[in-house]
């Protein structure tokens, strides 16, 4: 080796810092992957909060209305056995059929009543005797 020239830097130096800046180029694109993965991972969080949030919202909405319709179907419930209860209360068949050959058998229409008898009396002890109220007058 001749003194004039300076040595020669040694070739694994510069592969070792062409092998650097590599590494540095990859790892800042593996920082921005993460922290785009990040922002993304973030966004996803939020967005499960919401829905989730949303959909217990949704499900309280719902047990509220099937609660009131339990109650309305409740209510429902009592009405039809009370209306079952007077149901039962009610006259059947048979009992209106005796109660018709009753009324038929005494004929109510063909009853008097008092003022009507006291004047068909009159009128007929007024065509026997000549006596009755209008004399006495």
């Amino acid at each position: 080796m001749q003194k004039d020239q300076p040595p020669a830097p040694p070739a694994p130096a510069t592969d070792t810092v062409g092998a650097l800046g590599g590494l540095s180029a990859r790892l800042r694109i593996s920082e921005q992957r993460y922290s785009e993965l990040r922002k993304k991972m973030l966004f996803v969080e939020q967005n499960m909060l919401l829905n989730h949030k949303r959909a217990m919202r949704e499900i309280k909405k719902i047990n509220e209305d099937i609660n009131e319709i339990k109650r309305t179907i409740q209510a429902i419930e009592d009405k039809i056995i009370t209306i079952i209860k007077e149901i039962r209360l009610l006259a059947r068949k048979e009992d209106i059929n005796v109660m018709k050959k009753y009324i038929e058998l005494w004929s109510p229409v063909d009853f008097v009543r008092r003022e009507q008898l006291d004047k068909i009396i009159e009128e007929k002890l007024q065509e026997r005797f000549g006596v009755g109220k209008k004399e006495e007058q």
